[in-house]
């Protein structure tokens, strides 16, 4: 069953077009990725799923029924946005008491429940604006939680959180996923995290310009990525420079995969080819979408 299900949805502001006639299914249970460039239209889209935010044209169904006509207490939706909205200044505690007592049916057992689950208790007591970035990350996902969602909005979630807490976090998020049949729905700049996405969904400006799963994407555009240990530095706009001396070329095909290996065959202490990743794949489709 699709938790969340858009047809033809469009925004437009005066003359600018910021999604362009999309068709997204969110299916319970799942985690969908929504990936993009800067200004394709992702926070846009959000806004509009969530309610926030009337689309031009198209619709929006929630359970089958009409976002506008579902009940605001039927609309179990969850969403962390980039920039907080919880209070730097009282504990971690008071902020989700708080928005918890917004329910007439609050529980404090239910809350500390909650918080345990999510790794939050023990730093109840703490000052929200003190934590790290990846403390306040998880309370934004609890306060998220709250009303236990059927769908949960995860607007990049991970920007600026070291690798460990990425990790912690999603951790926490896949955990969710099985274990309360969450939906998920992520945009984000990191594209390792949406390699394990049931399916994804890439847009530039506005437009979808490809969807699918992970795995049936890479498959489908298996970019040769030729990997390059050299002895000294080069300077090749095509190439993505690694530690060290190492560069990674995203070629076309295999013909100029081995034109840069004899080009560079002098100074080469090492070359190989890589598996096709979710970054090639991007890379390669807004890669092409740019020179049409």
């Amino acid at each position: 069953m699709n938790i969340i299900e858009a047809k033809g949805l469009t925004k437009k502001f005066q003359n600018y077009t910021a999604v362009d006639h999309l068709n997204i299914s969110v299916p319970a249970g799942k985690l969908t990725a929504y990936l993009g460039t800067n200004g394709a239209g992702k926070s846009t889209t959000i806004a509009m799923l969530i309610g926030t935010l009337t689309p031009t044209e198209g619709e929006i169904y929630f359970k089958g029924q009409p976002l506008e006509k579902v009940p605001r207490k039927d609309k179990k939706i969850g969403v962390v946005f980039q920039n907080s909205i919880l209070d730097k200044e009282l504990t971690v505690w008071q902020n989700l008491k708080i928005r918890a007592q917004l329910n007439k049916n609050y529980q404090k057992e239910k809350l500390e429940t909650l918080m345990k689950q999510t790794g939050v208790y023990e730093f109840a007591k703490k000052s929200y604006g003190k934590l790290s970035g990846g403390m306040r990350r998880k309370v934004d996902i609890t306060r998220a939680l709250l009303n236990e969602p059927e769908i949960l909005f995860l607007d990049e979630p991970t920007t600026g959180i070291d690798i460990q807490s990425r990790q912690e976090i999603w951790q926490l998020l896949h955990q969710l996923k099985e274990e309360k049949h969450l939906a998920i729905f992520l945009t984000t700049h990191y594209l390792e995290e949406a390699e394990n996405a049931d399916n994804l969904y890439i847009l530039r400006k506005g437009k979808l310009i490809e969807s699918g799963s992970a795995q049936s994407l890479k498959e489908k555009y298996d970019v040769p990525t030729l990997r390059l240990i050299t002895s000294e530095e080069i300077h090749d706009s095509r190439a993505h420079k690694e530690e060290g001396n190492e560069y990674h070329f995203i070629c076309q095909n295999e013909k100029e995969a081995l034109s840069i290996v004899n080009q560079y065959q002098e100074i080469t202490l090492y070359f190989s080819f890589l598996p096709t990743d979710l970054n090639e794949v991007f890379l390669k489709l807004t890669k092409e979408e740019d020179t049409l």
